[in-house]
């Protein structure tokens, strides 16, 4: 799959191809449909002194997203396969 990548030390973000993530028991899998750049990401792009003492490299970015449940864990009661949901990490 695409992703927006911090895959080096310095100033930027890379378009990538990654390995789809495979869920746990208590995970879902959101198909993200909307997303947004927000400013931890500008932080993250500019590879500022924040940025280099927090983010770890290589790093799939982005918090911030709405899209619809495709798979769920055994242990996942609360949502259903086809939910709209979104989402902001902070």
């Amino acid at each position: 799959m695409k992703a927006l990548v911090k895959s080096r030390a310095e100033r930027g973000l890379w378009i990538e191809d990654v390995e789809e993530p495979q869920i746990g028991i208590n995970d879902v899998k959101i198909h993200v449909l909307l997303t947004a750049i927000c400013g931890t990401d500008l932080h993250i792009y500019e590879w500022d002194s924040w940025a280099q003492q927090t983010i770890p490299v290589p790093l799939v970015i982005g918090h911030e997203f709405v899209g619809e449940i495709v798979e769920i864990g055994s242990n996942v009661t609360d949502f259903q396969i086809g939910d709209r949901v979104s989402g902001e990490g902070m």
